[in-house]
């Protein structure tokens, strides 16, 4: 009955009429800005729109949150234990080694099932739906190294709309290109050669602008420039760690 009670109040809010916004009649209706398409109004198509969002994401959205309360319950058992001022001497260092598999044991399963949900096609549309729950799973998957690659082809397609940080992205594509001794893609990698700043190796250079414009960054000389006068074209070469 809450539920239902909240439902209709905000029913009575929205059907305030607002004053309508005043145009400038100066400006030719020809140079007008493009609007989206108002929202649909009528019952049956709201209905089934419900009815699909519900179908599509509502198991998801509960495998979510019953494993972030889950996180989150072994968090609130544990700190207050913890954190107390009057615990025997060595008692919250044992505490901590004591619980540690436990704890390890609920993110690494939330960890793997989160990447796990990480289909390119599927996870695009739930973002585009529900970014913030998104957020929650890149997070966990972000938790495991070795899940880089399918973190880097789930947010694909979503960088590529325009929901993602362009340049985090980019920055991303390339260390994963690397790693696998391949060449960078969108150049946010630079060497040290013979004490000068340059790009790492490019994939196919002479494509490098269309990559990044497609990406919405701008030309690589604008953005190599830039980073030239930040941080200057002298470099000194790092020297691998000793083994």
């Amino acid at each position: 009955m809450l539920l239902i009670t909240a439902i209709a109040a905000t029913l009575v809010l929205q059907t305030t009429e607002l004053p309508a916004p005043t145009g400038d009649a100066s400006v030719p209706a020809a140079e007008t800005i493009t609007t989206p398409a108002p929202p649909p109004t009528d019952a049956a198509t709201l209905i089934a729109r419900f009815d699909a969002q519900y179908a599509a994401w509502a198991d998801l959205i509960a495998e979510l949150a019953g494993r972030k309360a889950r996180e989150r319950y072994l968090a609130e058992l544990l700190l207050p234990v913890i954190t107390r001022s009057d615990l025997d001497e060595g008692a919250s260092g044992e505490i901590l080694r004591e619980t540690r598999d436990t704890i390890a044991e609920v993110e690494t399963a939330n960890t793997q099932w989160a990447l796990a949900q990480l289909d390119p096609e599927r996870f695009a549309a739930f973002e585009l739906e529900h970014p913030r729950l998104a957020a929650d799973l890149l997070r966990w998957a972000g938790r495991d190294e070795a899940g880089r690659a399918r973190i880097f082809a789930a947010l694909e397609p979503v960088a590529m709309a325009g929901r993602y940080d362009a340049q985090a992205f980019a920055q991303m594509a390339d260390a994963l290109a690397m790693s696998q001794n391949d060449r960078q893609i969108y150049g946010t990698v630079a060497a040290c050669v013979d004490g000068r700043r340059e790009p790492a190796r490019l994939r196919r250079p002479a494509e490098l602008d269309d990559r990044r414009a497609a990406l919405g960054l701008s030309a690589m000389e604008d953005a190599w420039a830039a980073l030239i006068a930040e941080e200057g074209e002298s470099c000194e070469a790092v020297s691998p760690s000793p083994e």
